[in-house]
């Protein structure tokens, strides 16, 4: 047993009794692609077929464990891999998690896998990565095997499924540890054996990372941690799925949520000064593209108008009367778009930010309320780049990071004399 196995055995497994014996009749393997999933029937034959492509093509010559670490699939999910035809250097482990249900829960049970099989490489792919090519695998695990530990994809997606990383994600961590890191909710990332292990082992799955926050969570924290992190371009990624401006979005609470306690757990860098450095890209980049616009915006229209009505007793116990004002002028006309200005976003992310880590109420309820004035700015973003190809809206990008450097000073005195706007805000977390 090597040390790696005794490493993890000192936490309560995400993985079943089945699945860890499963894993000791394997033995060793060099390399891990792990695909978590829940109820993905109607995509991950797609995915499953391309991951088995690209090991035919690309790595005829590793020992191969093809994972799915399902969160107990009502409908054929899992059938889609325990049908499909592998090479022979390729073993199939198909497994139900355990733990808090949620996609980081999947993939620590991935991570966990990789380090008691003593994996050189741990890759993971979404069930749900429509356009996957068998291209994806050498450009995320070649760049592991040659030395780093942690490699993030970037993708070429429309507007609207860029909107919360263009708008929110990447000016953040732009703003506060100047890190050039494009995507930060990479769905689809590979990591070093060793690395799978730490990842696994760290006291965190008990938080939102065990559910959507698993993935900017691993960029805060290979940055954090100085590893050698990279990127790689992957080109072209379908759109996202799901219901469009949904309210209480979990992907967006749990995102949001790990991203703003980070200005907790981080703090000494930020009040400091200190970066977290270059993020090279490994490999070349995608051509530039234009991508489809004919979205119907709508539905994140009327997500923001309505949350005038749900959520404006929330509004008036985070944000400061001047930038209340601001956002209620907003709406105006509704033969109009309601657009939602650079600046005032901003501002109005840092003041949910400082009240998450300092309120007194529930931070859950904090980015809940923050949600229909994404879906607002997400439609504003989507209408001004719609003309655009993916990598020409890298300006307007900029210019979004440029605000919230703008409005940095102001955020740091915020934080630094924050006090609650009413005499008591707990109320607004009691409904």
């Amino acid at each position: 047993m090597t040390s790696q196995v005794h490493s993890i055995l000192q936490f309560e497994s995400a993985l079943s009794r089945d699945a860890q014996r499963k894993i000791r009749k394997i033995g060793t393997t060099d390399l891990v692609i792990g695909i978590p999933s829940h109820r993905n029937g109607r995509t991950i034959g797609e995915v499953v077929d391309a991951v088995i492509a690209g090991v035919r093509a690309y790595f005829p010559d590793l020992r191969v464990v093809l994972m799915n670490a399902d969160g107990g699939s009502s409908d054929n999910t899992a059938k889609h891999l325990e049908d499909a035809d592998v090479p022979e250097n390729v073993v199939k482990l198909l497994t139900t998690y355990e733990g808090i249900t949620g996609k980081g829960t999947a993939i620590r049970s991935i991570f966990e896998a990789a380090g008691r099989l003593g994996a050189r490489a741990c890759a993971v792919i979404e069930a749900r990565a429509i356009g996957i090519q068998p291209e994806w695998l050498p450009a995320l695990i070649t760049p592991v095997l040659q030395g780093d530990d942690v490699v993030m994809a970037c993708y070429q997606r429309s507007a609207l499924d860029a909107a919360l990383t263009d708008n929110l994600v990447f000016p953040f961590l732009h703003s506060f540890w100047a890190c050039e890191l494009r995507e930060p909710l990479a769905s689809e990332f590979c990591v070093s054996g060793a690395m799978a292990v730490h990842l696994a082992e760290c006291d965190v799955w008990e938080t939102n990372v065990s559910r959507f926050g698993i993935n900017v969570w691993l960029a805060l924290h290979a940055l954090a941690e100085h590893l050698r992190l990279a990127q790689v371009d992957l080109g072209y990624r379908g759109a996202s799925g799901g219901e469009p401006a949904a309210s209480g979005d979990q992907r967006f609470i749990h995102a949001v949520g790990t991203l703003f306690r980070a200005l907790n757990l981080y703090r000494r860098t930020w009040t400091q000064g200190i970066t977290f450095g270059n993020v090279p890209f490994r490999g070349l980049r995608a051509p530039d593209r234009a991508m489809d616009s004919d979205q119907d915006l709508m539905p994140f229209d009327d997500a923001f108008r309505a949350g005038f009505e749900d959520y404006i007793a929330d509004w008036q116990g985070i944000l400061t009367p001047e930038t209340l004002t601001a956002l209620k002028e907003i709406p105006g006309n509704e033969a109009e778009f309601p657009a939602v200005p650079v600046a005032l976003w901003a501002r109005l992310v840092y003041e949910f930010a400082t009240v998450f880590n300092k309120g007194e109420g529930d931070p859950d309820k904090v980015i809940e309320a923050l949600l229909p004035i994404f879906y607002g700015r997400a439609a504003t973003y989507a209408r001004e780049v719609a003309s655009l190809t993916v990598r020409g809206r890298d300006d307007v990008v900029q210019g979004i990071c440029s605000a919230f450097d703008e409005q940095r000073p102001y955020f740091q005195n915020l934080w630094d004399t924050y006090q609650e706007w009413e005499d008591d805000v707990t109320r607004f977390w009691t409904s």
